[in-house]
């Protein structure tokens, strides 16, 4: 009787955990259609952004513009932004992001590092790595005023040729059964960087910018990148709760498999301990009757 008990106890706990991980599961579930909804116009508009930023970069060249955020600076080290979520239980999306960008550091040496999301600082940490700087709670509650406060430090440290190179390392939303880490690059804006970008309109004419091309490239550029990182948000917060819902699935179906075989478990301790109380009192008539 004691294993039966043993049993029913692991049984307890392990239907007690199925509520948990099944709870989870819907509200992971409710958070992503939540955090879907604002994807699409987003996409829209940084289509619009990345389109003319294209624009202006196609006639550069030919209208002799130099600007800082165009050309790669000789100063300066490489910077890297990771995304990363606050809250664990999300199978390896936080893993595969660090792991990525501790090989991209490891290759490229001296660099600094801006980790968005406590999961990655802790990570981080645990393999040796301290982020010079970090942001927690915002993958809760994407905004563009943590976009434009992110965008700003990255732009400042661009500015102050302390980085001459920029990459973020997100997963980038595909589908919800699709999410992949990427790495891509916010400054400087090279050409190559925008080919996946059609033309939205084509011009007869040369377009004149007022009061130069580069003083629009240069206000633009803040609004690009801001843009650009709350994109990056809304895309993680997609892919984390996506992530998270997958894994409570997981963990529900295995707590389902574990229910169902302690429950046969239970069942054929039961069963053998009645054929063990039979038998003892056939045993027992048995000897009786010969007395």
């Amino acid at each position: 009787m004691s294993n039966i008990s043993e049993l029913k106890n692991r049984l307890n706990a392990i239907k007690q955990t199925r509520q948990i991980t099944g709870a989870m599961y819907l509200l992971s579930t409710s958070r992503m259609k939540k955090s879907m909804q604002n994807i699409d116009f987003n996409l829209t508009y940084m289509h619009k952004l990345r389109s003319t930023m294209k624009d202006i970069l196609s006639k550069a060249e030919s209208n002799d513009m130099h600007n800082r955020f165009i050309e790669k600076q000789d100063e300066g080290i490489t910077l890297y932004i990771t995304i990363t979520s606050d809250k664990g239980l999300c199978g390896s999306y936080n893993s595969d992001i660090v792991n990525m960008a501790a090989d991209l550091i490891k290759k490229s040496g001296d660099s600094i590092l801006l980790s968005v999301g406590s999961q990655g600082n802790m990570l981080f940490k645990n393999i040796g790595i301290t982020p010079d700087y970090n942001w927690t709670d915002i993958l809760s509650h994407p905004s563009l005023y943590m976009a434009s406060e992110i965008s700003k430090t990255i732009i400042g440290l661009y500015k102050k040729h302390e980085v001459n190179e920029a990459f973020v390392i997100f997963t980038e939303y595909k589908n919800p059964s699709v999410q992949t880490p990427v790495c891509k690059r916010i400054l400087p804006l090279l050409k190559k960087d925008f080919l996946d970008v059609e033309y939205d309109y084509k011009y007869i004419t040369f377009p004149i910018y007022e009061p130069s091309m580069d003083e629009v490239f240069d206000l633009m550029v803040p609004q690009y990148v801001t843009g650009f990182m709350y994109d990056v948000f809304m895309q993680s917060a997609a892919c984390e709760n996506s992530a998270r819902m997958k894994a409570m699935q997981n963990a529900t179906d295995n707590a389902d498999e574990m229910i169902e075989n302690l429950s046969a478990k239970i069942n054929a301790e039961r069963q053998l301990a009645i054929t063990n109380e039979i038998i003892e009192i056939s045993s027992a008539t048995d000897i009786s009757g010969a007395v």
